[in-house]
């Protein structure tokens, strides 16, 4: 899967700007690729400029277009390009460490949270009132600037956004996500697993998305789950597929590539391992 944060970061072609680990960027697809998965460590917003494109949490997708605003959770995700316009979108990728520093920073003018507030999905719509669609033009005038803003001045940018966010009864979904940022790291492993299970991800990348090692994932994933991350993702991806095969007309190689496998040979050697029998089988036998 690509390293969305990494990859755009690094590229040289992209109107940006970086400050730390803080990035804007004016982000137009290059991509050939009409479906591809993606992931990044970092918590981003999307304001898309042009064009039209989906991006898939594990149960819903989410398509955007012109005008539409999504925040996508640190995480993986699938992505699907349409092409009938080039797809541009300015993007704003905030990492944990500063969303904590903010919060901790602004907790008096942080309205509370409902506790019991239904746990927003990986991928969630924003709606563009004035006070957004103020500061995403303001976006593009920095962008499109000859001479860089100081970098004090593009950090305030960054804590308007989430002032915006925490401040603003419209959004609080993210809010209330980004607040949850302060829990404890079992929390935290416990919300990264469930929302990213079904992606092909190496056991390097979850640890990376729990901000941890690699050795100290391991034990808190052993710890809250009582097994190794090996034998879990197996069994909830294997779950996920048989899931998909009983309820949808969805052929063995997608099931496969949105459960996690590397290749469709390997998924039904392993799915008849546990269950006795191949994924088509099963299907014929649960229809």
């Amino acid at each position: 899967m690509l390293d969305l944060y990494s990859f755009i970061r690094d590229a040289n072609f992209y109107k940006k700007l970086v400050i730390d680990d803080l990035l804007f960027v004016e982000y137009k697809c290059m991509a050939e690729e009409t479906k591809a998965g993606i992931w990044s460590d970092t918590n981003y917003f999307v304001f898309v400029t042009s064009g039209k494109k989906m991006w898939r949490s594990i149960y819903n997708d989410y398509v955007v277009q012109t005008g539409d605003s999504l925040f996508v959770r640190k995480g993986a995700n699938l992505v699907h390009q349409y092409f009938d316009e080039q797809y541009c979108a300015l993007m704003v990728f905030i990492p944990d460490e500063f969303i904590k520093n903010f919060t901790s920073r602004f907790s008096s003018v942080i309205r509370d949270l409902p506790e019991n507030a239904t746990d927003p999905d990986s991928v969630i719509r924003i709606q563009l009132d004035e006070y957004l669609e103020a500061y995403v033009n303001s976006l593009a005038t920095f962008l499109g600037a000859q001479v860089l803003p100081g970098k004090n001045l593009l950090v305030h940018k960054f804590e308007e956004l989430l002032l915006n966010i925490f401040t603003r009864p419209l959004h609080k979904e993210v809010a209330k996500y980004l607040n949850s940022l302060n829990k404890d790291q079992s929390t935290q492993l416990r919300q990264i697993m469930e929302e990213n299970f079904a992606y092909n991800l190496k056991l390097e990348e979850f640890a990376q998305l729990c901000n941890m090692s690699l050795s100290s994932f391991k034990r808190t994933f052993n710890s809250v789950y009582n097994t190794s991350p090996g034998k879990w993702l197996t069994r909830k991806r294997l779950d996920f597929a048989a899931h998909l095969i009983k309820t949808s007309e969805k052929t063995i190689s997608e099931i496969s590539f949105e459960c996690g496998f590397e290749e469709p040979s390997s998924f039904i050697r392993v799915f008849k391992q546990n269950l006795n029998c191949t994924p088509l089988q099963y299907r014929t036998i649960k229809g």
